[in-house]
């Protein structure tokens, strides 16, 4: 709109130099060298006033935008998608980013988020989101939201709303299921995008969920110190269990030692060393008697025997 009022100035003052270069050539021979002057800024007035006036008839959607043409509170339907567009020159046009977003953004603090679980137990959840809109439904967002800062506003509650209700679905036992409590906490907030005009209307959709990452989900200091605690008492359980089984496996070992090792059964396995010492070159035979188990090394008895 500016630049079409700049143009019709820039038209009414060349009108007027060629008003004032005809009144001066008029006068004398003399001025005529003015007024040709006058009547050469008169038409480079003119040139500059169609060109701006032409200018605000086109505008320039950059790639990874989209425009939404307005003017004496009507807003156009129809997107102004990238490329070169022909508006009417007394519109303004709001420009959105179609590319995809990022909540928090790149260096921005990182906000907790506090939420219940099931138990009404606060937790500490960090998300981060990436989402995007929907080029065709610019002008509806722009009807009912705003520009990109009321957009990203929106985007920010839906946010929260969608952790909220997603936490308060689990109890503090199923901390471990990150996943299933991030794909809940995607739908809740990607259905937390879809709004429903007060005025009346079909519903729309302000952005799409394209990505939902779950960084952090911490409970309260006391439930992890007594998750601890829990995990220590029973570590320590298992260790005396344990103890107390390798202890009862020790005395079950020596209960059967002392029930094996019997005399006759001592005998008995000497008998069948010696029944197989019949096809074995071993020399060293043991020959238990009252007095202790002696050693009859044979090679040595042969080897004295020769001697002699």
């Amino acid at each position: 709109m500016g630049r079409l009022v700049f143009g019709f100035v820039l038209l009414g003052i060349a009108l007027f130099l060629r008003v004032g270069a005809a009144t001066v050539r008029s006068d004398s021979a003399a001025t005529r060298p003015v007024s040709g002057i006058l009547r050469l800024l008169s038409w480079a007035a003119v040139v500059i006033g169609v060109i701006t006036i032409l200018g605000s008839t086109t505008v320039v959607i950059n790639a990874g935008e989209v425009g939404v043409r307005h003017a004496f509170g009507t807003v156009d339907s129809k997107p102004l998608l990238a490329g070169i567009r022909f508006v009417s020159p007394w519109s303004s046009v709001e420009r959105f980013s179609t590319r995809e977003e990022q909540w928090p953004a790149a260096g921005a603090q990182v906000e907790e988020i506090e939420a219940l679980s099931s138990e009404q137990m606060g937790m500490h959840v960090e998300v981060s989101i990436r989402w995007q809109i929907d080029p065709q439904q610019a002008p509806r967002i722009y009807t009912e939201i705003g520009a990109e800062d009321q957009i990203r506003g929106a985007v920010l509650n839906a946010i929260r709303k969608g952790v909220r209700d997603g936490m308060v679905q689990y109890s503090i036992n199923d901390i471990a299921k990150r996943t299933q409590i991030a794909n809940t906490m995607e739908a809740l907030t990607d259905s937390a995008l879809v709004t429903q005009p007060r005025a009346g209307g079909a519903e729309f959709r302000i952005a799409q969920v394209t990505a939902f990452f779950l960084r952090d989900l911490q409970p309260p200091a006391q439930v992890v110190q007594a998750i601890n605690n829990k995990i220590a008492q029973e570590q320590q359980v298992e260790t005396e269990r344990h103890r107390v089984e390798v202890a009862r496996l020790q005395a079950e070992q020596q209960r059967l030692l002392n029930t094996t090792l019997t005399p006759e059964a001592l005998m008995r396995q000497y008998l069948e060393v010696l029944r197989d010492m019949k096809t074995s070159n071993n020399l060293v035979i043991l020959v238990p008697t009252q007095g202790g188990v002696p050693i009859l090394n044979i090679g040595d008895l042969r080897r004295n025997l020769h001697q002699q």
